[in-house]
């Protein structure tokens, strides 16, 4: 996300049904609101696989899925990854931040 807060415009994201507001700033609205689709996606494959669990333990699993490809890609960019995904996992990782 961008340093300034001043730069960055208030929007509205919703992630498994639920809106959460968020400051982004105009360059990386595009790349979250993607970003926020997919989880979306992958939310709603675990509500179908695991139809006996509520939203939140689908909404964990979600969460730990993404934490555990952000470790591996973290692990893959200490032995010498490419910028664009390194890129990509500051992006999830402030959006996962802005969440808690």
């Amino acid at each position: 996300m961008a340093d300034n807060a001043q730069d960055n415009k208030p929007i509205s994201v919703v992630i498994a049904g639920r809106p959460y507001p968020i400051r982004v700033g105009e360059a990386e609205e595009e790349g979250l609101r993607a970003l926020v689709k997919e989880i979306n996606d992958r939310f709603n494959d675990f509500q179908i696989r695991y139809r006996d669990r509520d939203k939140q333990d689908c909404l964990v699993m979600t969460l730990l899925t993404y934490a555990s490809e952000l470790r591996s890609a973290r692990d893959q960019a200490d032995s010498g990854s490419d910028a664009a995904l390194s890129e990509r996992l500051a992006k999830l990782n402030d959006l996962v931040e802005g969440m808690l």
